[in-house]
């Protein structure tokens, strides 16, 4: 089998510097698929592909341009067909296209397989630009249907595929994503001691991890936190690691105002090394996401052994399992009554704690990768 395999979201994260889900995702991905391309008689091949110009070297090699704008590209497909001149070139070197990120092509005479993680932009257009954005979610939706088959990351995104986009069940798959191995790896004692002394932190805080955009319904952490008690939150601060995105000026002033009380630390950003150190040390991560598609940082959490308070929404419940505290995440009161329960019931965090352990172990790149396969062989069969 001969894959294209789609590097847009991978190539700027690249050039920016940082991977964002996507990015994470494609890397994995390509890494676990070509363990299996160097096994005798594979016959599995990949060749990189992504919208833009002046791509960056990648792992997986310098990526192919198929357009300069994937909007313009889009666009015109979506109006007048597929390119003649664009699929007849991938066509020659490619069995199937996977479009691992929104970036999906429109191709003659080549199978497309497309990732959909979840349709945040369609269902809350609140958290998304204004700017275009009823021509973009047209587009969007004509994009994704275009391909022979989609790719989701759990049966929640996959049913709001089936009732908002009209897509047959049967040709939708689930994959889920996996975890890294770095995130099982225990850090050693004394470093992550160094961490904790970086950060003026002690072990037992609660720790809120994501760049900061209305979604990740942070204004009620900081809610919870300001609610509980105060030697609570003296002994189990709140720290927040994110990145400013988006639609949070009015968090900022809250963030300061954390600090100065004493409460809490807001740390732009550190590196992985430190964030899994910290992940390690803290009481619980509270994850109480407005919408996830899938939520890894639940299972990446899972497997740093920390305990985890996510929301009871959206695809949570099905990734956390009874791994997790499921809270309703628009009550702060549910939040802080989460918070203090994880403090308060030390037996019971532990005994969560080591069924989260346990259920990381089930998401693997492996596993995701052996999915995925199945799904191009399942096409390239249908289509030839």
């Amino acid at each position: 089998m001969r894959i294209g395999l789609g590097t847009t979201v991978w190539a700027k994260g690249a050039k920016a510097g940082h991977l964002d889900g996507i990015g994470v995702y494609t890397q994995a991905l390509w890494r676990g698929m070509q363990q299996r391309a160097a096994m005798a008689n594979s016959g599995l091949s990949f060749t990189p592909f992504a919208f833009g110009r002046e791509l960056p070297e990648l792992e997986c090699g310098r990526p192919q341009s198929v357009a300069g704008h994937f909007s313009a590209y889009a666009l015109r497909a979506a109006l007048l067909g597929a390119s003649r001149r664009i699929s007849a070139n991938i066509a020659r070197q490619v069995d199937l296209f996977h479009a691992t990120d929104h970036h999906i092509p429109q191709l003659k005479d080549v199978p497309v397989v497309a990732n959909v993680m979840d349709l945040i932009p369609m269902l809350h257009p609140e958290w998304a630009s204004p700017t275009l954005r009823q021509a973009k979610n047209w587009l969007f939706g004509k994009t994704v249907r275009s391909a022979a088959h989609i790719i989701t990351i759990s049966e929640y995104s996959k049913r709001d595929l089936i009732e908002h986009l009209g897509i047959a069940a049967d040709d939708i798959s689930v994959t889920p994503l996996g975890v890294e191995p770095a995130y099982f790896q225990r850090i050693d004692g004394q470093q992550r001691q160094k961490v904790l002394d970086k950060c003026s932190l002690r072990p037992g805080f609660f720790l809120c991890i994501g760049t900061l955009q209305p979604r990740k319904n942070l204004g009620r952490v900081l809610a919870a936190h300001r609610s509980l008690p105060e030697d609570v939150r003296k002994a189990h601060p709140l720290v927040v690691v994110g990145r400013v995105g988006w639609g949070v000026d009015e968090l900022l002033p809250e963030l300061q105002a954390l600090e100065s009380r004493g409460d809490g630390r807001w740390l732009d950003y550190l590196p992985q090394a430190d964030v899994l150190a910290l992940l390690q040390s803290a009481g619980a991560m509270v994850f109480p996401s407005l919408y996830e598609g899938f939520g890894l940082p639940v299972i990446e959490a899972f497997a740093a052994r920390c305990p985890v308070i996510t929301s009871n929404t959206t695809s949570l419940p099905e990734v956390a399992g009874e791994a997790a505290l499921l809270v309703n995440p628009l009550d702060d009161s549910d939040i802080a009554a989460a918070m203090l329960a994880t403090v308060e019931n030390p037996d019971l965090t532990a005994q969560r704690v080591t069924q989260g352990h346990l259920r990381a172990q089930t998401y693997s790149w492996d596993a995701c990768c052996g999915n995925t396969l199945d799904v191009y062989r399942k096409v390239i069969a249908q289509y030839h």
